[in-house]
């Protein structure tokens, strides 16, 4: 409590704003969204099943001529196991709480919002004590692991709603697209004003804030080339390993890693603060190294998949071109 007093004391305008107003608003707005579902007129008519939802996605995603082929390939691969329920699901659960396809789509930017400001806050304790300062702020990581899975799951969920009421519009995927590369910008940006990126060694420091700008833009040109294959009258997509839940999963394992070493040290130091330099080797290195990792890997997927997509891309254009 003294420490969160030092700060206040010592806080300027600017500060207030950001520290305080700012998740203020965040959680305003979400008890907004929230309270105006309570009054929305539930659905009376019964709603699709799982089987004829993931059918119907495929339809969407150009698999038309081959439908029920690939909605047998699609029961067995991780996609229709986990994914498709989980957000089919999750869009029966928000329809019950009469939330729209919008709403939940506002509902994920405020979200990455959060997690912008969640970032920035935890990293003012990178820099402090290992054994005893740090870990307050680094365990934080825990919750906010979940909460960006959450949001990665959450971001199909508002498809899925407008899915299952059969609802679907040009205006809502449109709205959907745009806060989509609005939270892929977000939950890299909040890095660059943190300490996260510069790492020390053999005594000398080194800033790779530049991956994090790269990996914003590899993802950018990812899902451009996704988009503009689209536009050109290729609609059957192909799925690679760096779809958006991917990479929601990839930061929650590292945003875990971070915020368990630090909250081991800090369990540690409550038991005996002399035992903490058990930790010594394994949280420096966790604390270094770790989110630079996190970047690396992120930098390898992207790299990875725009390969496979554009080659995708490129050889079925070419056959459209020859009119097969």
């Amino acid at each position: 409590m003294s420490d969160m007093a030092n700060i206040l004391e010592y806080m300027n305008l600017a500060d207030f704003l950001f520290i305080v107003v700012f998740p203020s608003v965040l959680l305003l707005l979400l008890l907004i969204i929230f309270i105006s579902g309570l009054f929305k007129e539930k659905p009376k008519h019964e709603l699709m099943t799982l089987d004829e939802f993931m059918m119907d996605w495929l339809k969407d995603h150009g698999q038309a001529h081959k439908l029920e082929e690939q909605f047998a390939r699609m029961k067995k691969d991780p996609a229709g196991k986990i994914y498709m329920p989980l957000t089919y699901h999750g869009g029966i659960i928000a329809i019950k709480c009469g939330l729209t396809p919008n709403k939940v789509s506002y509902i994920n930017l405020i979200l990455s919002f959060f997690i912008f400001w969640a970032v920035i806050m935890i990293s003012k304790g990178h820099t402090l004590n290992l054994f005893s300062k740090q870990p307050y702020f680094g365990s934080w990581f825990i919750p906010l692991a979940f909460l960006a899975l959450f949001t990665g799951i959450i971001d199909g969920i508002d498809g899925a709603i407008a899915r299952i009421l059969d609802i679907k519009s040009k205006s809502g995927a449109w709205l959907d697209n745009v806060i989509d590369r609005i939270s892929d910008i977000l939950l890299l940006v909040c890095f660059v004003p943190t300490s996260f990126m510069v790492v020390s060694i053999l005594g000398f420091k080194f800033d790779f804030t530049w991956i994090v700008w790269t990996n914003i833009f590899l993802i950018f040109l990812y899902e451009y080339m996704r988009a503009r294959h689209e536009g050109l009258g290729l609609h059957e997509t192909k799925p690679t390993i760096g779809e958006r839940i991917t990479r929601f999963f990839v930061i929650f394992i590292f945003f875990l890693i971070y915020g368990i070493s630090s909250f081991f040290v800090l369990l540690t130091n409550w038991i005996n603060p002399n035992a903490t330099k058990i930790w010594t080797d394994s949280h420096i290195g966790t604390i270094t190294w770790n989110m630079l990792i996190y970047q690396i890997t992120l930098f390898l997927i992207m790299i990875f998949s725009l390969i496979k997509l554009g080659s995708y891309s490129f050889k079925n254009l070419k056959k459209l071109d020859s009119g097969d």
